[in-house]
């Protein structure tokens, strides 16, 4: 489900995707991390968009690279841009409570949708 939370309809402290992503794009980034079960204990899916060289595309406002979707099996899922942050997000969306697990990102390379330099590199909180 697209949110307008999220597409800059919430407040200041939502987490919003970029304007540069196409509602396709936003979706593949579900669609993948879905086809994949890239998941955390918590039951929530994790997405990453790589362009065609390797390089993640930043899919939110704060410059995130990494996404979360939250839902349920029989219920509406929806999504938005969760990790690393830039310093113009706020303090309760830079935490490092706000990092996903270790799991997700070992998911993500163990499925080739990040490398091991880029899971290193997210893990600590810093773009690749």
């Amino acid at each position: 489900m697209f949110t307008g939370k999220h597409h800059g309809g919430g407040t200041a402290e939502d987490a919003c995707w970029s304007a540069q992503l196409t509602p396709d794009e936003e979706f593949a980034v579900f669609d993948t991390s879905d086809a994949l079960d890239i998941l955390d204990d918590g039951g929530r899916f994790y997405g990453v968009l790589p362009d065609p060289s390797g390089d993640l595309r930043e899919l939110g406002t704060w410059q995130q690279q990494i996404a979360v979707f939250t839902g349920t099996e029989t219920g509406p899922w929806h999504g938005y841009p969760v990790w690393p942050v830039d310093d113009m997000a706020p303090p309760n969306r830079s935490t490092q409570a706000a990092r996903p697990s270790k799991i997700v990102f070992d998911a993500l390379e163990a499925n080739g949708l990040i490398t091991p330099r880029q899971r290193r590199r997210l893990y600590k909180g810093k773009h690749t």
